[in-house]
């Protein structure tokens, strides 16, 4: 199924949806990592409280916060649970949306 059916709010083009939840301690340090990424490369980046997406949790069976899906096409063409360095983040982004 496409993301969009489950974020109608979704951007078009390719884009990475940052998963999360608010009393999520280790959302917070990766949400850090995200907000650096779009001054270093042009991406559209959606962040999403999945208490509110249970469906898109569901159905990308994600299994843990933080995530970041990246979508091309409106389809996820990669799920990332690691969120290990900034550097990290922007070199998978690069690679899977070849930018």
């Amino acid at each position: 199924m496409k993301v969009s059916e489950y974020l109608p709010s979704a951007p078009s083009g390719d884009y990475v949806i940052f998963g999360y939840t608010p009393l999520c301690g280790t959302c917070k340090v990766a949400e850090r990592i995200i907000d650096i990424i779009p001054e270093l490369i042009e991406v559209n980046i959606m962040k999403v409280d999945l208490n509110f997406a249970e469906s898109l949790a569901q159905n990308y069976q994600l299994m843990s916060v933080p995530v970041l899906l990246i979508v091309k096409d409106d389809e996820v063409v990669e799920t990332v649970y690691r969120f290990e360095s900034v550097t990290n983040i922007y070199e998978i982004i690069r690679k899977v949306l070849t930018i």
